[in-house]
């Protein structure tokens, strides 16, 4: 049997090898091979250089910042850390420019930012169609971040004036990840052979700042501030039941007894209490021993919860004095001081720096009304004075023993009735965050609605009093 030698496997020969002799160094070698055309064996030449690592850093940062406001906003955060009461930034995130399309705006930057941020990996050299694909989507984002910046930033400038150091951070970040990424996609293009459309890029972009102004102009978020209770229960007045029918005559065995005439006068019927329901926390609060602005028997009536703290409180009050006055003799509004403050709160752990002090302002209001009704209104005008800041505690109970008397204030302070009417207060606010799951400040009581936090404007508030009350 005849062995047959094993055939040798097939190869591509170049010019320099001949059959049955070594592959020999030509000089022509490396200029030849530098002129073949790119196949899977050849090495794929990368699209984008170290940059694109900062570009990246640059947007997951800038996501960071824009994911942490959009917790906040939606957690609806009384405060922000560096973000104080009637700080540039409080100014700008309590403003209607903050939302779009009723959602806050930091969530489509969020998305904007973690589209261009994951569109960054696409851009590689083994798939030329796909890194053509990826380049158009990079430049739209890039031009779209550059635009969606100009506009917000303007806004704070112009409309707002005031600037949030979160906002303008990450719109830093991501502005200049963009400019990064711009000044480098021409040499990305002549690498992929092909050329940007930067006109087209920039009319996306005019378009995307339209859509955003629509939003925002045409569909504001400020009309949607109240938050209304799904059951039917309302905070109608409820007075104890009253009757002139004579008691009922129960017969007996007994033999009658002479009568006998007397000049005791009858027993003086039990005043009918004045109360007013809290909607679905089976509470309801009697508002003869509230403080009040507005005439105390007028038809219409909201309940306010506030801090005096808390300075959404502090405005939401302002813009209710404001209102008052168009409505004195049809409309009412009764204040229940609850204090954010660990000391007399057993809702909280500790007390936030910027509500120190609350249990004593609370119970100092509380006095006041109990000691001296008529003077309340008095007190709470020069207490509210300046809205934008709280009087220091040692001045406000120098007032209220001005008003009041100090032996009378201090022996109010400690009775354990304002104990009670506070902790009854502290007890609403608990129900309301087991109910609703919202902690927020203020909280207004309007029919059957709880309002958490205050309206943008007083003519807002205005308008939501006319249509729940049918005011003029």
């Amino acid at each position: 049997m005849t062995v047959l030698p094993r055939p040798k496997p097939f190869r591509f020969l170049t010019r320099t090898q001949r059959p049955g002799r070594p592959l020999t160094p030509s000089t022509n070698t490396s200029v030849n091979m530098g002129k073949q055309p790119a196949g899977p064996s050849s090495k794929t030449v990368p699209l984008v250089g170290n940059w694109i690592h900062i570009v990246r850093v640059l947007l997951f940062s800038a996501a960071i910042i824009t994911a942490y406001l959009s917790l906040a906003a939606l957690s609806q955060a009384e405060t922000i850390p560096g973000c104080g009461p009637d700080s540039g930034c409080d100014k700008v995130l309590n403003s209607k420019w903050a939302k779009w399309l009723k959602i806050p705006v930091s969530l489509p930057g969020l998305g904007l930012y973690a589209f261009f941020f994951v569109s960054t990996f696409g851009i590689k050299g083994g798939n030329r169609e796909k890194a053509k694909r990826s380049l158009n989507t990079l430049t739209l984002c890039a031009v779209g971040v550059l635009a969606a910046a100009i506009w917000f930033v303007g806004i704070q400038a112009v409309a707002i004036k005031s600037f949030c150091t979160y906002c303008c951070t990450a719109h830093a970040l991501a502005s200049i990840a963009a400019i990064l990424f711009l000044t480098q996609a021409t040499s990305v293009a002549d690498k992929l052979s092909v050329r940007l459309n930067l006109g087209g890029a920039g009319a996306a972009a005019a378009g995307l700042v339209a859509l955003i102004a629509a939003g925002q102009v045409l569909m504001p978020a400020d009309d949607h501030w109240a938050k209304q209770m799904a059951d039917k229960q309302t905070n109608k007045v409820t007075q104890v039941a009253q009757t002139n029918a004579p008691p009922p005559v129960v017969k007996t065995n007994t033999p009658p007894v002479p009568a006998v005439v007397t000049n005791t006068p009858p027993a003086p019927k039990p005043a009918a209490a004045d109360l007013f329901p809290i909607p679905r926390s089976g509470i309801s609060l009697d508002i003869s021993k509230l403080s009040v602005i507005g005439k105390r028997d007028a038809p219409n009536r909201f309940v306010l919860m506030f801090d005096y703290t808390c300075h959404l409180c502090r405005k939401l009050h302002g813009f209710v004095r404001q209102v008052m006055p168009n409505h004195k003799d049809t409309l009412a509004c009764f204040l229940v001081p609850m204090p954010l403050d660990a000391e007399c709160n057993k809702q909280f752990k500790s007390t936030s720096p910027s509500h120190v002090n609350a249990c004593e302002y609370a119970k100092i209001c509380l006095a006041v009304q109990q000691v001296a009704p008529e003077k309340y209104d008095a007190f709470d005008q020069w207490l509210f004075s300046e809205h934008e800041t709280a009087k220091p505690l040692e001045l406000v109970r120098n007032h209220a023993e001005k008003l009041v008397g100090k032996e009378a204030l201090g022996q109010a302070l400690v009775s354990a009735t304002l104990q009670t009417q506070l902790q009854r207060n502290i007890e609403i606010y608990e129900l309301n965050f087991k109910n609703w799951n919202s902690s927020n400040m203020p909280q207004t009581f309007i029919k059957n609605q709880v309002i958490f936090g205050p309206p943008p404007t007083a003519k807002i508030l205005e308008d939501h009093l006319k249509k729940e009350f049918d005011l003029k």
